[in-house]
């Protein structure tokens, strides 16, 4: 009970928070992060004071948590799809005025329904679908980039794993990014990093970590 209560405590300690709304919406385009970032800062424009505040691009229900899709095909969301935006926790209640909202996203619209706290999970397995990088970065260099950041915040990386190159659209120009796994993450440094990102573009929903569920059995996480 005790373990369970200390990773409780740890993630209680997070300094943000990530709204989950519910939606209504049978399709987006792959490439929908601009557009959909777009739509929500004409209603929230507060979120683009905070470069820790994300907005997460929408994933079906097929898309191994984002760590694999291809970059032409169209979105298929389910009932159970949510929007998340990650924002300080204080601006939780700012971030509920989207409710009741519609999103026009590349010719499609997403009805914004009730919006409900989603605290961090305290997992050893963290995985950022999308890292904006230098086309010209190999893997190597790309990992030597992103643990110095990482040690910047004092946190310490035991192993990373990260994704070919792929790209999408900014307001008409090409970026690239790379998926990111960190994996054997202390407790705290596994909150730490779902705090701090990793790089830049939260608002197109590039440097946010997530869980990877796939390979972590959360509720038996313990540390060596």
């Amino acid at each position: 009970m005790w373990i369970e209560d200390e990773k409780e405590s740890i993630a209680e300690s997070s300094k943000m928070i990530d709204v989950a709304y519910r939606i209504n919406c049978k399709t987006l385009p792959y490439d929908h992060a601009y557009s959909l970032s777009e739509e929500i800062l004409k209603n929230m424009p507060w979120l683009s004071e905070n470069g820790l505040t994300g907005i997460q691009t929408l994933h079906g229900p097929d898309s191994g948590n984002g760590w694999t899709r291809s970059e032409n095909e169209e979105i298929f969301l389910s009932k159970r799809t949510r929007l998340v935006i990650r924002v300080p926790k204080p601006d939780f209640k700012k971030a509920c005025d989207l409710e009741g909202k519609t999103l026009r996203v590349l010719g499609n619209d997403i009805e914004i329904g009730k919006a409900s706290k989603k605290p961090f999970l305290v997992v050893r397995d963290l995985i950022c679908r999308f890292v904006l990088t230098d086309e010209d970065l190999d893997e190597s260099q790309f990992l030597q980039y992103v643990t110095k950041e990482f040690e910047e915040h004092q946190i310490q990386i035991r192993k990373a794993i990260c994704g070919k190159t792929k790209s999408f659209t900014v307001d008409g120009e090409k970026k690239f990014t790379r998926s990111l796994m960190i994996a054997n993450l202390s407790k705290e440094n596994s909150i730490n990093l779902q705090d701090f990102g990793v790089g830049i573009g939260r608002i197109f929903g590039c440097g946010i970590f997530l869980p990877h569920k796939s390979i972590d059995a959360v509720a038996n996480f313990k540390e060596d």
